[in-house]
């Protein structure tokens, strides 16, 4: 047990822990991440009176089961409406953002075995366990955690492929990288990683000879063939979208500012992630693994795949004077534990190793503790508007009944403010479709004929229409609005209520 004896191992629970995790590391993966699925799915539900935003989006628009969409590609909200169809209960889409971690997990694993073994793959894997992106953020499933799998098992796929040449590896991969890019197009920066490594390792180059990077290419292309269609005759409507997201520098020292905001957010993303590796790696200096000439393959690729899709957004998005969103930096640290550990001697110290198992365990119970009183806490400290406060609910049911009360018919369609829309879809009895943003260009799914026999309401935020109301008028036409509604959120302590303006577009039959 190199080298040290298996009283020292068992000093203690964590010794003991240490033990069985160096005998059995998948076992205690199997447990760390069936209890990550059991937290991270029960307390945002139990704390959460509302869904989240992005929840409410998946269910709201998922229905329409679109080949693509305005601002991403649909596949995250197809998971949430299928979640929702099997399960019968809208709370099921909370258990989505903690599954596709624990499957990324998996994958990263299957990988870290194959390079470092599956024992120091599992400190790496565990490592990310204090990284807000797996645990926290993942609460509000969406296209970011959608990718987390298809980033992992693209990573895990290719790394076979090019090491074994296999064919079906070769297949698997370009379907998992068609699948990155139907949950985010910001999987470019993986498939441009990924085929500059084909080009500059020497080993890798020699795959060229083999129909391995063929098959891999026709792979992609059939799988990704319907949203790439729907994109082209769509106008490209999801890259205006993250265009219009990209802040722009507009003075030359934002050129610069604008990359050091980025490195320096995900840099404290990643830090806890960084103290959990020192405790364990750490001892005074961290010393250098030497690898054989095998072994130096597996490190150059997973060095190349940690650091690759994070230097390529940073350089482009620095030379085009654009300023990144730090939550697009999700999927970009899945390999860089395992990076990392690739370079530094195996450890074999037990009471590191203890110290690293404490410390995991003190950050595995801590984060959904310190999210349930976050979520509950806040409101007594501040008054900040939450989606998951909102009294989604009762607004659908009061603008339901009152569009029963009215018209005597169900009520079809819902438009106006994205978020308030959302809600009424999902609430109402009647689940009408989302005119988004109150645009029709925007939502294919809409028949502008049977959207004027059957009407529809608007909803927004009292005093925040602004010049939207003639977007409004040309895709309703006219429209009653009505006296806003003022609605308690759903928290613990008394804070200011929503004002909410509606109104209705009559129903036309003739």
């Amino acid at each position: 047990m190199d080298g040290v004896t298996a009283p020292q191992a068992q000093r203690g629970a964590l010794g003991a822990a240490v033990d069985f995790a160096r005998r059995e590391p998948g076992k205690v993966l199997a447990v760390v991440i069936g209890l990550h699925v059991l937290l991270w799915t029960a307390i945002p539900i139990l704390v959460s009176p509302n869904l989240q935003l992005d929840l409410v989006e998946d269910l709201a628009l998922g229905k329409e089961w679109q080949l693509g969409s305005w601002k991403d590609p649909p596949l995250s909200w197809w998971v949430g409406e299928t979640a929702y169809r099997l399960t019968g209960q809208i709370d099921a889409v909370y258990a989505l953002g903690a599954l596709a971690v624990v499957i990324a997990l998996c994958g990263l694993w299957l990988l870290a075995r194959e390079t470092i073994g599956a024992f120091e793959g599992l400190i790496a894997v565990l490592a990310l366990e204090a990284v807000h992106y797996y645990n926290f953020s993942a609460v509000k499933f969406n296209t970011d955690q959608m990718q987390l799998p298809f980033w992992a098992f693209t990573g895990l796929f290719f790394y076979r492929a090019v090491k074994r040449g296999r064919t079906l590896d070769w297949v698997l991969a370009g379907a998992c990288l068609a699948g990155a890019f139907w949950s985010k197009y910001a999987a470019f920066v993986l498939a441009s990683t990924l085929g500059l490594f084909l080009l500059a390792d020497p080993v890798a180059r020699r795959s060229w000879r083999t129909p391995g990077p063929y098959l891999m290419a026709l792979a992609f292309a059939v799988v990704i063939a319907p949203n790439a269609w729907w994109v082209i005759h769509h106008d490209f409507l999801p890259f205006q979208y993250v265009d219009m997201r990209a802040k722009v520098a507009v003075h030359w020292y934002q050129y610069i500012t604008f990359p050091l905001l980025w490195i320096g957010s995900q840099a404290l993303d990643l830090l806890l992630a960084a103290v959990l590796i020192a405790l364990a790696y750490w001892d005074g200096t961290f010393r250098a693994r030497k690898v054989s000439d095998g072994a130096a393959f597996d490190r150059r690729y997973i060095t190349w795949i940690a650091l690759g899709p994070f230097l390529t957004a940073t350089a482009i998005f620095a030379a085009a004077g654009r300023q990144l969103v730090a939550m697009w930096g999700y999927p970009l640290w899945l390999f860089s534990p395992i990076a990392l550990l690739m370079w530094l001697d195996p450890i074999s110290d037990v009471v590191r190793l203890r110290r690293f198992a404490g410390a995991f365990i003190a950050v595995f119970i801590a984060m959904p503790i310190i999210y349930a009183a976050v979520e509950i806490g806040e409101p007594f400290v501040r008054d900040r508007p939450k989606a998951d406060q909102y009294p989604g609910l009762l607004l659908a049911n009061i603008l339901t009944r009152d569009w029963h009360d009215r018209y005597g018919t169900a009520l079809t369609y819902v438009g106006g403010s994205e978020f308030l829309a959302n809600n009424v879809a999902v609430y109402s009895p009647d689940h009408p479709h989302v005119v988004a943003h109150g645009e029709i260009r925007l939502s294919p799914w809409i028949d502008p004929a049977d959207l004027r026999r059957r009407g529809a309401v608007l909803v927004w935020q009292a005093g925040q229409l602004g010049s939207d109301i003639k977007t409004l008028h040309a895709n309703f036409g006219d429209f009653h609005i009505e006296s806003p509604l003022v609605l308690p959120r759903q928290t613990w302590h008394p804070v200011k209520p929503e004002s909410i303006s509606y109104a209705f577009v009559p129903p036309r039959p003739n």
